[in-house]
């Protein structure tokens, strides 16, 4: 089979390839201008007041050479104390825009981030599984935190700043050139050599913020690493080994950062030394010209306050030097997620609450089991019945593209048969509920519900179609109740508690303070490993699904607890074509049909009474000569 579009492999979707990196940052600012530009009404008022405040601040300067030349020398004490007063005008407008633009941007800023944020957590939301199982959870979260903020500040701020920077300096300039053309040659004769040297500073300090982030990334991704795996650490008296590796990563990052901001602190003192260097020079120049009578004094001393005045705008960038590498690269590494490719469906088949009739007609069902598949063909709506027919035909899978875990692995199950797999680890048991939740793309084969090929199904819609009860339990920080309402958002308080009862969660809630409105840790600290896999059973038990897929559902409660537990099952499986992978085999041995797989192969069939007297592997599993890895 050819690959497609959503068939994406996990060497395609981890973050930080190099193949990422080039041309990232152009078009990582061409997409945060899209953002900005969403509020473009605001965005001209800010550009408007912007460009008034420099324009200002350019005009109350080159006021000075009349004030001198005309005003001050001639002993014009009215004359002056209206030019005074004038000036006095020009920069409180100034003032005025530079508020307004300040204030504006600032929400234009926040807004901008937070539409960012949505969208980068909404393209989360439509990653394949894939994805998360090979990037680190703690590189993923850094782009919702030290990212966004860094974008934040360098928004509300430093766009603004850079933009005011600019039109001074080009406003000074044109200002300098009216004033004495002499004069400003000299000094673009030594602005020439500052930015043959700016240029150098600047290019390396963008390559060294980008690595200071990505090394913060990393670290942020160890962390998380080592905070859920304290338990773990701890068993294996690992601590030290963690100290170790986290000063490592920690000294990493504190170099490259410690690089960057040492290389983008030569901005400023090289600036300042330039353009009092650059001063003198003008000002000997001046004085001379002055002399032969070729320059006034009010000229001399505006274009000197000007050649000043230069230094605002271009310290200014300097400062701003660090958010704007720093941004850059948060910029960078957002979008390269943004940009990656999402969980593509080209499925067209729904799943839809009705009742179908021996014709193929569809009528409203209020019973929870009544579900039937539904597409348009030929501009008629048809209709199937949900069944839970379940054939595997020939499946190869693998999760690189190289080394197969399914190999040509073929079975079927009848609607409301329980089907059960056992095996080792990494037999491939945990991957049948992989595929057929299309949670990862088969290579070749087939897999089909009710005779329709699941790649046919729209994902949402085919996952809908089962429950899961997973080995690793994922819970929520909320009350018990809402943690099992999440199986069925609309259930209600009488529904929640029959699911308890049925899955044999209730007892142990009734003895909890809050009884149902407990609330609990999303990290599964507040209750034991037993008691949060009984209200993830509940959780499925909810919902109520057409098919069930039980993954390790048990492995997690005692043996008491199980018996009770096993029997809820059976109940929450009756009528259900249930998917059940297992190492205890006391909880399968009621299974229509048992498989034991074995590299990813089926090497036998059958019910528990045919394995037995058959006498081969699973004979061996049940009575102890054969243990599973």
């Amino acid at each position: 089979m050819s690959k497609k579009i959503d068939d994406v492999k996990v060497d395609e979707i981890q973050i930080s390839k190099d193949k990422h990196q080039k041309n990232l940052d152009i078009n990582a600012l061409k997409k945060l201008f899209s953002y900005l530009f969403v509020h473009k009404w605001q965005l001209a008022l800010v550009f408007v007041c912007v460009i008034v405040s420099a324009i200002t601040q350019v005009i109350g300067i080159s006021m000075m050479q009349p004030i001198i030349d005309n005003y001050i020398l001639k002993s014009d004490i009215s004359g002056l104390k209206t030019a005074v007063i004038n000036m006095a005008l020009v920069y409180l407008i100034s003032t005025i825009t530079t508020f307004i633009y300040t204030r504006l941007m600032i929400r234009i800023g926040e807004r901008s981030i937070r539409n960012l944020r949505n969208d980068l957590f909404i393209k989360i939301q439509k990653m394949p599984i894939n994805f998360f199982d090979t990037n680190q959870h703690g590189q993923i979260m850094s782009r919702f935190t030290n990212d966004t903020d860094i974008l934040s500040q360098s928004l509300s701020s430093t766009l603004p700043t850079l933009i005011r920077s600019l039109l001074m300096f080009i406003g000074t300039i044109i200002v300098m050139i009216k004033l004495s053309l002499i004069l400003t040659i000299v000094m673009f004769a030594g602005l020439v050599i500052m930015i043959f040297v700016l240029k150098n500073i600047v290019g390396r300090t963008g390559k060294l913020f980008k690595e200071a982030q990505k090394n913060v990334s990393i670290l942020n991704g160890f962390d998380e690493e080592m905070l859920s795996g304290q338990k773990v650490i701890k068993v294996f008296n690992k601590e030290e080994d963690s100290i170790k590796e986290f000063d490592e990563k920690s000294e990493n990052l504190r170099s490259t950062m410690a690089e960057a901001m040492i290389n983008a602190g030569k901005l400023m003192p090289f600036l300042v030394n330039s353009i009092n260097i650059m001063y003198a020079i003008i000002a000997i120049v001046g004085v001379i010209m002055a002399i032969n009578d070729n320059l006034t004094i009010g000229v001399l001393a505006t274009f000197l306050t000007n050649a000043r005045q230069l230094q605002n705008p271009i310290a200014n960038v300097s400062q701003q030097a660090n958010a704007v590498f720093s941004a850059m690269a948060g910029a960078s590494r957002i979008f390269e997620i943004i940009d990656m490719p999402i969980e593509k469906d080209s499925g067209y088949i729904e799943l839809d609450h009705v009742k179908v009739d021996a014709n193929g007609n569809a009528s409203p069902c209020s019973a929870d089991r009544c579900y039937a598949w539904k597409w348009e063909e030929d501009g008629k709506t048809i209709y199937k019945e949900l069944k839970g027919r379940i054939d595997f035909e020939h499946v190869d899978f693998s999760y690189n593209g190289k080394d197969k875990i399914l190999k040509d692995v073929t079975f079927y199950a009848n609607p409301g048969e329980k089907i059960a797999f056992v095996g080792s680890t990494g037999a491939g048991k945990t991957t049948i509920t992989n595929v057929i939740t299309r949670f990862y793309e088969i290579d070749s084969g087939s897999i089909k519900i009710d005779g329709i090929d699941i790649r046919n199904i729209k994902k949402d819609h085919l996952r809908k179609a089962f429950g899961m009860v997973l080995q690793d339990v994922n819970l929520f920080t909320e009350t018990i109740s809402e943690n099992i309402r999440y199986g069925k958002l609309s259930a209600s308080e009488k529904e929640i508690f029959d699911a308890a009862k049925l899955a044999g969660a209730d007892s142990f809630i009734h003895r909890l303070p809050e009884t149902y409105q407990t609330e609990i840790y999303g990290d599964g600290s507040s209750l034991s490993d037993g008691q949060n896999q009984l209200i993830s059973i509940s959780r499925a038990a909810i919902a109520n699904p057409p098919m069930l897929i039980l993954d390790e559902a048990t492995s997690s409660i005692d043996t008491s607890t199980e018996i009770k537990v096993t029997k809820a099952m059976d109940n929450l499986m009756e009528g259900s074509t249930s998917i059940v992978i297992a190492h205890r085999l006391s909880t399968i041995q009621n299974a229509d049909v048992i498989m034991v797989m074995e590299d990813g192969r089926i090497i036998e069939r059958g019910s528990h009474d045919q394995l037995i007297k058959e006498k081969g592997t699973y004979y061996g599993l049940y009575t102890g000569a054969l243990e599973l890895d």
